[in-house]
């Protein structure tokens, strides 16, 4: 997991440090287990683009501003936050968590890996495969 390093990934919408602190997140929510990869492991991450430029500007920016924010904050406290979003639900804290969560799960879940990454990738490990019909 590279909680500390910067991301190798470029963004037209987000900083390094903004990148950076997205996969942190998505290691909290996605750390991987004995058959899916940890979130930062994929390099889904650089694929972020692919969705960021279909949010809303200021949707993006209000994002932005959250994860430079939580870029000063240690892990434990990012994590503590995670989970008052999930049970608290007061609107901004809902918000929070769906923004969050739909970035990163939505990354995860795109099936896309960076290119020197060998690992099984999501797909794989739930026998998920698209087929025309």
């Amino acid at each position: 997991m590279l909680e500390h390093d910067q991301v190798s990934a470029m963004s037209r919408f987000f900083r390094p440090r903004e990148l950076t602190t997205l996969q942190r997140i998505g290691d909290l929510m996605l750390p991987g287990d004995s058959e899916f990869p940890p979130f930062s492991q994929t390099g889904c991450i650089a694929f972020v683009d692919d969705l960021l430029r279909f949010m809303d500007p200021k949707d993006r920016e209000d994002l932005r501003t959250l994860l430079k924010a939580l870029s000063f904050l240690p892990n434990p406290f990012v994590r503590t936050l995670l989970r008052l979003c999930q049970t608290r639900r007061t609107a901004a804290l809902r918000m929070i968590d769906l923004g969050l969560k739909g970035l990163v799960m939505s990354l995860y879940y795109s099936n896309k890996t960076a290119p020197q990454y060998a690992g099984p990738k999501p797909f794989d490990v739930l026998g998920f495969a698209l087929q025309r019909l």
